[in-house]
């Protein structure tokens, strides 16, 4: 009995190894393996075409002065865009000069180049070294003091006459005699005054040579220092006038012929976005220039550069937008309708329907004449926001009102 129960467990393990090895070569589908987990998990995904869309009661949309333009297909002038480079307009830069030989003061300190000044400003007192220029103020002032008492003197003369013929006691004669050198004091008053102004108009006062700033604008460069001696005609400063520049746009000569030469640019700082507006240049012309070197022949603009838009400096380089004689079909809003996000994109509102706006993105071609020319964008009808899209922007990231 104790024998038989061995016997019987070696013949269940041997029949349990025949079987995994007949289901081993039975040739069957191997365990499917476990799925392997994504990297990463969207969770109600929003398509771009369904943003948030912002509904405005009719006393909010109201107050800002929301306006729609519709879309439309229309042809508009091309552009080209190209560099430029910013100059100081011909006769607008002024080197001022000592008049004359003279020790030289800054009395309001010395000036600084780029600073700017007004117009009458003053920048130096130059003494002059010459005697007769250093004591002009003082000998016009002498002589205009002596004219007056001899005029005063022959005046005083013609009333005693006049009160003497009166009286019997003075002749005819003696008070034309006294009227005549009453003329003569005052026209010598008359010439020692004018002398004194064309003194005084010259600068040239006690405490030296007044030299004013001829022009508002911008110093580029100093040529002397406090209390350096100066010899006549020296330059002392050089002023430019900043209120216009100029912007000197190399084209290329085969294509000089595509470009529209009396149509107004649009200058644009480096960095602005490529639909940015920019400040509006008009041709002008100038002297021709060209370089062989680069088959590039120039075009020339003139823009205001006043306070406190003034930001350009001569040598500054920038984009130019030129107006092509060509013209491109396709879809147009107004460039105003355009928005940008930090990420460069750039996008437009349109009306879906009455006081709700949906933002949309569009992808811009071309900006010309105030015109988007968009490669996308809403379609042929639909309503963009021009006034007010900036408010929109602002009340759908919470930060409007």
């Amino acid at each position: 009995m104790n024998g038989s129960v061995p016997s019987r467990l070696r013949r269940a393990a041997a029949v349990t190894a025949l079987a995994a090895l007949a289901g081993g070569c039975s040739g069957g589908p191997p365990p499917a393996a476990p799925a392997a987990a994504k990297p990463a998990t969207v969770t109600a995904p929003a398509k771009e075409a369904e943003l948030t869309s912002v509904k405005l009661a009719p006393d909010a949309e109201k107050r800002l002065g929301i306006v729609t333009v519709a879309v439309e297909r229309k042809a508009v002038a091309g552009t080209r865009s190209l560099g430029g480079e910013i100059e100081a307009p011909s006769g607008n830069a002024v080197v001022i000069t000592a008049p004359s030989a003279g020790l030289l003061h800054a009395p309001a300190g010395m000036p600084i180049a780029g600073a700017a000044v007004t117009k009458g400003q003053l920048l130096f007192r130059l003494m002059p070294l010459s005697a007769s220029e250093r004591d002009a103020p003082v000998i016009s002032q002498q002589a205009v003091d002596t004219a007056t008492a001899r005029r005063d003197t022959a005046a005083k003369r013609v009333q005693r006459t006049e009160q003497l013929l009166e009286d019997g006691a003075a002749s005819r004669r003696q008070l034309e005699e006294a009227q005549e050198a009453l003329s003569v004091a005052e026209a010598e008053l008359k010439a020692a005054v004018d002398r004194r102004t064309l003194t005084t108009r010259s600068g040239t006062t006690d405490a030296g040579i007044r030299l004013e700033a001829p022009q508002r604008g911008v110093i580029q460069a100093v040529h002397v220092r406090e209390g350096q001696t100066v010899a006549a005609s020296a330059p002392l400063v050089d002023l430019v006038a900043m209120d216009s520049v100029w912007v000197r746009v190399p084209v290329y000569a085969g294509e000089i012929r595509a470009i529209d030469p009396n149509a107004p640019a649009r200058v644009l700082p480096l960095g602005e976005p490529p639909d940015a507006e920019g400040f509006a240049a008009r041709p002008m012309p100038a002297p021709p220039s060209a370089n062989p070197r680069t088959a590039e022949v120039d075009l020339y603009f003139s823009m205001t550069n006043t306070p406190p838009g003034r930001r350009f400096r001569p040598g500054e380089r920038v984009a130019v937008r030129l107006t092509r004689l060509d013209t491109t079909t396709g879809l147009v809003v107004p460039a105003a309708a355009l928005l940008h996000d930090a990420y460069g994109g750039t996008w437009v509102y349109v009306a879906r329907e009455p006081h709700v706006y949906a933002r949309v993105r569009v992808v811009v071609s071309d900006i010309s004449g105030g015109l988007a020319l968009l490669g996308a964008g809403p379609p042929i009808g639909a309503r963009v926001v021009t006034d007010g899209a900036a408010e929109l922007f602002g009340v759908e990231f919470g930060v409007g009102k």
